[in-house]
């Protein structure tokens, strides 16, 4: 797994221990970038890692197999230019991310979502 960036959520840690995902690599590597911002916490909400600043930021779907996804539940809410966002339901759009490469390629794009997002809240 992709050595870890800051101290991880005991819950989070038991969570990547168990997981079965073949993506988790992937997932611990997008992890890793949003976990640089000091004022974000992690924890475990909807059967997976949630990344939360005055609320639920976005969380990872558990249950994707070919590629990460990153769900940001309020995604249509977060202001400026994101082309990495993915349109979803209703308020939701989503970040998708294909590889640890594919991360590094993004991690600036990922890094101005989180920013804007928690400026806006």
């Amino acid at each position: 797994m992709q050595a870890i960036v800051g101290g991880m959520d005991e819950t989070v840690a038991t969570w990547f221990a168990e997981t079965r995902n073949p993506l988790a690599p992937v997932l611990a590597a997008v992890r890793n970038v949003i976990m640089e911002d000091p004022d974000v916490s992690e924890t475990v909400k909807y059967r997976a890692p949630a990344f939360e600043y005055d609320g639920i930021m976005c969380y990872f779907n558990w249950s994707a197999k070919r590629r990460a996804s990153l769900i940001f539940p309020a995604g249509r809410t977060i202001p400026g230019e994101h082309p990495e966002l993915e349109d979803g339901s209703n308020l939701q759009r989503m970040m998708y991310f294909d590889s640890i490469e594919d991360v590094e390629r993004k991690a600036d794009d990922l890094r101005a979502v989180i920013d804007d997002c928690m400026a806006s809240r």
